[in-house]
C-alpha cells in the first residue's frame, strides 16, 4: 500500500533524529514549520517550539507570535518567543533585511537553545528551499561549497525535510486539519528569492522539465558529496600547516610551499584556518581572496581586516590570526621595565664571576646580573658582556623593557649603528614578537637583546680591533 503523507512525515523524522535528544523546532506559523512541530509531537519528540518575531511587518508580524503560541497552547508544546530588531540591525550593519532577520533569527535560537538545554535547533527547510537556494546561488557566481546549497546538518542546526517538497507539508497540514498563516511578503517581487519562487522556477518547469525542482535539489546533493571530499583533503592539509597559537595570537598557519596546494584546496584551508581559530562570522570570497593576496605579496608585517573586528598579519611564511583590531604583539611600547642603577655596581670588584642581582622577564625568563674584574669567556645572544666604565659613559642606568620608538643598536657583529627596527627586520624577527620584545638599554641605546644580540662598546666604534684590557665587567646570562 503506498505511504501517506501523514505516515510519510514523521517516519522521515524517526529516520533522521534521535528520540533521546532535546530540541528546539524553529516555528514561523508558516504550512512548513507547524508540520514540523505536529509531527515532532505525534513521534514522540521531546522539543521546545521557537517563534521569532522580527519586527518587520508590524502587526501582522505580532499575529503571527500569538497565532504559534495558541497552536502550542492547544497542544501542550513547550513555547517561546524571541522578539529582535533586524531593521536596526540592518541599518547598522548596512545588511539587506533578509540577511539581518537571518542573523538575528539564528541567534535567538541559539538563546533558547542554552535556556532549554536542547541538544539541537530543528528548521523546516523543504526540498523547495533547496532549489530556491541553488539556483540563488547559482545566480551569485558561488563555487561548489555554496552549491551545495542547503545540508542536513551545519553545527547544531538540522534540518529533517529537506527530502519533502512544499506541497507534501500543505496536504500534511490539510489532513491534519492545521491552518497555517501567509507571510505577506512572500509575494514581494522586491526580494531575489521570492523572484526565483514565483518567476524563475516556474519559467523552468514550463519550458525545460517539470521536474526541475527535484533536479536542481540531486545537482545539490552531488555538489555536496563532491564539497564533503573537498573539505577533507582541506583539513587533512591544514592539520599540516597549523601551529598551535600562543599569547594572544587565535592561529598560526604554517605558508611553506604554499603554491603547490591545488587551487581547489587553498579556499578550503583557509576558511577551515579562520574557524579553527575561534570566529564565528563567516568570510565571504572576498575575504579569502583578500587573504590569498597578502599570501600571494610576502610581505611580512603587512595585515588586512577581517569581519569580527579580526586582523590576519603575514609574518616571515606564517599567516596570523589576531581576534583584535589593534594586535598587543605589534605595540611599539609597553609598561613593564626594570631599572639597576650603575653606580651600585661599580664598587669592589670580585676576581671571580659574582651574582649581585636577578631580573625576572615577563616571559618568565630569568637575567642573572654578575659582576667581574677581568673579561669572562661568554656565548654570543646568550650572554652579554659589557665594560662597567664604558657602560656608564652611556647614561646612569641600565633598564630592561620592551623595545620603544628611536631604539638604536650597534651590533657586535655588524657595521655602524642601525635602528632597532632595522636591525629586527635584518635578524629576521617575526614582526608579531618585535612588541614585546625585551632589551636592555641604557637610554635609547640598545646593548643586549637577549637571545638575539649583544652590542659592540665604545673603542669598538671607533675603530680599535684590540683595546686596552678593561677592569671591571657586567656579565648577564640568562
Amino acid at each position: 500500500m503506498k505511504e501517506t503523507v501523514l505516515d510519510k512525515v514523521p517516519r522521515i523524522l524517526r529516520e533522521k533524529l534521535d528520540i533521546t535528544r532535546y530540541y528546539v523546532a524553529a516555528v514561523s506559523g508558516g504550512a512548513d514549520s507547524l508540520a514540523l512541530a505536529d509531527a515532532l509531537q505525534r513521534g514522540g519528540f521531546r522539543f521546545t517550539v521557537c517563534h521569532v518575531e522580527h519586527g518587520i511587518r508590524g502587526r501582522e508580524s505580532l499575529e503571527d507570535a500569538s497565532y504559534v503560541e495558541g497552536f502550542c497552547r492547544e497542544r501542550g508544546i513547550a513555547f517561546s518567543c524571541k522578539r529582535v530588531a533586524a531593521q536596526e540591525l540592518r541599518k547598522m550593519e548596512r545588511l539587506s533585511l533578509e540577511d539581518a532577520a537571518r542573523r538575528l533569527r539564528y541567534q535567538a535560537l541559539f538563546r533558547c537553545v542554552e535556556e532549554t538545554g536542547a541538544d539541537f535547533i530543528l528548521t523546516a527547510h523543504q526540498k523547495d528551499d533547496q532549489a530556491e537556494t541553488f539556483l540563488l546561488r547559482l545566480l551569485r557566481g558561488s563555487g561548489t561549497r555554496g552549491l551545495g546549497a542547503i545540508r542536513f546538518r551545519r553545527d547544531m542546526v538540522l534540518r529533517p525535510l529537506l527530502s519533502l517538497s512544499g506541497a507534501e507539508l500543505r496536504q500534511y497540514c490539510n489532513e491534519r486539519n492545521i491552518v497555517w498563516r501567509e507571510d505577506a511578503t512572500n509575494g514581494d517581487l522586491h526580494y531575489a528569492r521570492n523572484r526565483i519562487r514565483k518567476v524563475l522556477l516556474p519559467m523552468l518547469e514550463e519550458n525545460f522539465s517539470p521536474a526541475v525542482t527535484d533536479i536542481l535539489c540531486r545537482t545539490a546533493e552531488h555538489l555536496q558529496l563532491d564539497g564533503m571530499y573537498l573539505e577533507e583533503l582541506g583539513a587533512a592539509e591544514l592539520d599540516k600547516r597549523w601551529i598551535a597559537p600562543s599569547d594572544n595570537r587565535k592561529g598560526v598557519l604554517q605558508l611553506a610551499d604554499w603554491d603547490k596546494v591545488p587551487a581547489a584546496l587553498r579556499f578550503r584551508v583557509l576558511r577551515q584556518f579562520w574557524l579553527r581559530s575561534g570566529a564565528r562570522e563567516e568570510l565571504s570570497g572576498a575575504n579569502l581572496e583578500e587573504l590569498e593576496r597578502l599570501i600571494g605579496r610576502r610581505a611580512s608585517g603587512k595585515k588586512i581586516l577581517l569581519p569580527g573586528s579580526w586582523q590576519a598579519l603575514y609574518s616571515y611564511g606564517k599567516l596570523i590570526l589576531f581576534p583584535e583590531v589593534n594586535i598587543p604583539g605589534l605595540q611599539e611600547d609597553g609598561d613593564w621595565s626594570c631599572t639597576v642603577v650603575l653606580e651600585s655596581l661599580s664598587g669592589g670588584l670580585p676576581d671571580e664571576v659574582t651574582l649581585v642581582s636577578e631580573i625576572y622577564f615577563p616571559d618568565r625568563r630569568t637575567a642573572r646580573l654578575h659582576i667581574t674584574k677581568d673579561m669572562p669567556a661568554y656565548r654570543y645572544r646568550a650572554q652579554m658582556i659589557y665594560p662597567l666604565r664604558r657602560l656608564n659613559r652611556l647614561g646612569d642606568a641600565l633598564v630592561f623593557r620592551y623595545r620603544q620608538p628611536g631604539d638604536r643598536i650597534y651590533p657586535l657583529k655588524g657595521t655602524g649603528h642601525k635602528t632597532l627596527k632595522k636591525y629586527l627586520i635584518e635578524c629576521r624577527v617575526p614582526v608579531e614578537d618585535r612588541g614585546r620584545l625585551v632589551v636592555a638599554a641604557v637610554g635609547k641605546d640598545i646593548v643586549w637583546i637577549p637571545g638575539i644580540a649583544n652590542a659592540r662598546w665604545e673603542e669598538e666604534q671607533t675603530g680599535s680591533e684590540n683595546p686596552a684590557p678593561e677592569k671591571g665587567w657586567l656579565f648577564i646570562t640568562l
